[in-house]
C-alpha cells in the first residue's frame, strides 16, 4: 500500500471536487507546466509555451490552443496570444542585451485580427531599434494556417543591476 504525502492527498482531494470535464482541464495544465521550456516563467508553462528559435534581436515561440485557453465565447482568450508575444519580444530582447543588463515590457499594443479555437498559435518577435535605455520590438502572431491573428508593438526597458 503506497502512502501519500500531505501535498498528494491535497492535490487528489482537490481534482475529485472537479467534473470529468473540469479535471481534464486541469490535468493539462499540469501537463504544460510539468514539459516547460527553459525559458519563461510559470505563468508561460501554465500556458504551454514552446520556443523554438532564441537569438539575440529575434525569437519564434507557439502554443497549442486547447480548451483550457479558450474564454466564455469559445475561441482563445486575448491574453493568451498577448502572452505568447509578450514572452516572444521579452525572449528576443533579453538575448540581444549584454550580462548583467534584464529588461522589462514598459508597453505592449496589440490588434487582434482573427480568433483562433484550435490548433498552433505562434508568435515571432524582431527588435526594431534599441538605445541605451530601451529597445522597440515588433511581433506577429500567426495561425496554422500562417493566418494573423494579431500584429504587436512594444516597448521594453532595459534593467541594470542595483548596486
Amino acid at each position: 500500500m503506497s502512502h501519500l504525502t500531505d501535498r498528494e492527498q491535497r492535490l487528489l482531494d482537490l481534482m475529485r471536487q472537479l467534473s470529468e470535464d473540469d479535471q481534464q482541464l486541469a490535468l493539462a495544465a499540469v501537463e504544460r507546466y510539468v514539459a516547460h521550456p527553459e525559458h519563461g516563467g510559470p505563468l508561460t508553462w501554465m500556458l504551454g509555451v514552446q520556443y523554438t528559435e532564441v537569438r539575440g534581436g529575434f525569437a519564434r515561440c507557439h502554443v497549442e490552443i486547447d480548451r483550457g485557453h479558450h474564454n466564455p465565447g469559445g475561441i482563445a482568450h486575448g491574453a493568451v496570444a498577448y502572452a505568447l508575444i509578450d514572452s516572444a519580444m521579452g525572449a528576443a530582447f533579453y538575448y540581444a542585451l549584454e550580462r548583467p543588463l534584464g529588461c522589462a515590457t514598459l508597453e505592449l499594443k496589440i490588434n487582434y485580427v482573427r480568433p483562433i479555437v484550435t490548433g498552433r498559435m505562434e508568435a515571432t518577435a524582431e527588435l526594431i531599434e534599441r538605445t541605451s535605455r530601451f529597445g522597440i520590438l515588433t511581433g506577429r502572431v500567426l495561425d496554422e494556417h500562417d493566418q494573423l491573428v494579431a500584429l504587436a508593438q512594444g516597448t521594453f526597458a532595459i534593467l541594470r543591476p542595483k548596486g
